[in-house]
């Protein structure tokens, strides 16, 4: 039965006769044992830890996974507890609280983190199908950009649980917002469609390569022209795509250490119609922690296109998804994009547990909460297709705020910045830059 850790478990692990670190700092781990998971199988939460039994590790190791598990989203509560057993040796008591799995739920968002582009509507999943980390997942959309969309995803599928699987199908019909092709009318002007197949071999703990195939659709409304390629109205292609993605972090939102790297080539087009381009991706992103306790999150990425013509709908933005804190409402699009973000974190509160104890759903006793300090420099420029780049159109911003961790992974940032523009400007916003 799991015990609460205390000031005394922990004072036994260091210093007690049963003494479980060696000279070097380091456990000998003879087993795991889980708790509290009545849902998740063992061998999911087995999978997702760098290390096993008969591993020596450190109490920092042991920190990263828990923080590694919690990061999954299958959690509202991931404790780790060690348990002297022998000289060198411990058997670490794992206990999980689980999240709510099987849940409706309602969507409402801001469409490109624009306030006047609200869209809303409602959702279903299942985020961890049959105790296995799959998830399924149906919703739809009205206001700006209404959309519907259903997905799968299997993380840990095929022999030895080493493939990835995902499927994907969606439908939207939008507005078009590019500042080339005119600014938005008020009319929709764009409908969206494709299904997607994403099949990936993981390599090790933190490395995978996807290979991925998608049909397209996009059409445009009979009173818009220039918005597709084909004289029909409507362009239909298929397009290739080969990934690599590496990620060591220790939390998927707000991470305070690790690193992640995202590497694609994506072929558009293949041969069955006008639409002919290749794109190349990359989002290179590392955080370092000092001492524990200031973290320094840096980030570079990049989005370029080649091809005989870029269609608009396959443009690419600063002031929509991609920000700059300083000009955060300044459109920029080209064909091709580079950027880079740099910013400090100091802990007010450092990422902790809460517990409501009278709360009706037990989902929601345990919650995990933070309160940071952030100081930032963003930079970036867009430019017609990538030979073009120079820094003459770059825009650039820096300044400091407040970020706010909340339960199940939200989080609301409240900035002070200045941009190329020499003027400041408050930022309310809802996600992570870095």
């Amino acid at each position: 039965m799991y015990r609460r850790i205390t000031v005394l478990s922990l004072l036994l692990v260091a210093f007690s006769g049963l003494k479980a670190e060696d000279s070097a700092g380091h456990y000998v781990l003879n087993r795991i044992i889980i708790e509290g998971n009545k849902t998740t199988r063992n061998y999911v939460i087995l999978r997702e830890l760098p290390f096993g039994s008969g591993d020596t590790v450190t109490s920092g190791e042991l920190e990263y996974g828990r923080e590694r598990l919690y990061s999954t989203g299958l959690f509202t509560k991931v404790l780790f507890q060690p348990e002297p057993v022998a000289k060198n040796e411990i058997d670490l008591l794992i206990y999980v609280e689980e999240s709510w799995y099987i849940w409706p739920y309602p969507v409402v968002g801001f469409q490109d983190r624009d306030w006047t582009r609200l869209y809303f509507g409602a959702g279903i999943q299942d985020q961890n199908f049959q105790g296995r980390e799959e998830r399924v997942a149906g919703s739809f959309a009205l206001g700006y950009d209404p959309f519907v969309a259903v997905s799968f995803s299997d993380p840990f599928f095929g022999p030895g649980r080493n493939y990835t699987l995902s499927m994907e199908g969606s439908y939207s019909h939008g507005r078009n917002f590019g500042v080339q092709t005119g600014s938005a009318s008020g009319q929709f002007n764009d409908s969206f469609g494709n299904v997607k197949l994403d099949v990936g071999r993981r390599f090790g703990y933190y490395s995978t390569l996807t290979l991925g195939a998608a049909y397209n659709y996009v059409a445009r409304d009979a009173d818009t022209t220039g918005l597709v390629l084909s004289p029909t109205g409507t362009d239909l292609f298929a397009s290739l795509k080969l990934a690599y993605t590496y990620d060591s972090r220790n939390l998927r939102v707000f991470a305070t250490r690790g690193a992640y790297v995202y590497m694609a080539i994506e072929k558009y087009g293949l041969g069955q119609g006008l639409v002919n381009f290749g794109r190349l991706s990359l989002d290179a992103r590392d955080f370092l922690s000092l001492s524990g306790m200031f973290t320094i999150a840096a980030r570079v990425h990049a989005n370029l296109s080649e091809g005989p013509q870029i269609p608009p709908y396959s443009h690419v933005f600063i002031g929509y998804n991609e920000r700059i804190r300083g000009m955060f409402n300044t459109v920029s699009e080209g064909e091709s994009i580079v950027g880079a973000n740099l910013e400090l974190r100091i802990p007010i509160i450092k990422q902790m547990y809460f517990e409501i104890p009278d709360v009706p759903l037990r989902q929601y006793v345990s919650n995990r909460i933070g309160l940071y300090w952030t100081f930032f420099a963003d930079a970036g420029e867009t430019m017609s297709k990538r030979l073009n780049f120079n820094m003459n159109g770059a825009l650039y911003g820096y300044g400091g705020g407040l970020c706010l961790l909340l339960p199940y992974d939200a989080v609301v940032q409240a900035d002070y910045a200045r941009g190329s523009d020499r003027v400041w400007e408050f930022i309310l916003d809802f996600g992570v830059t870095i």
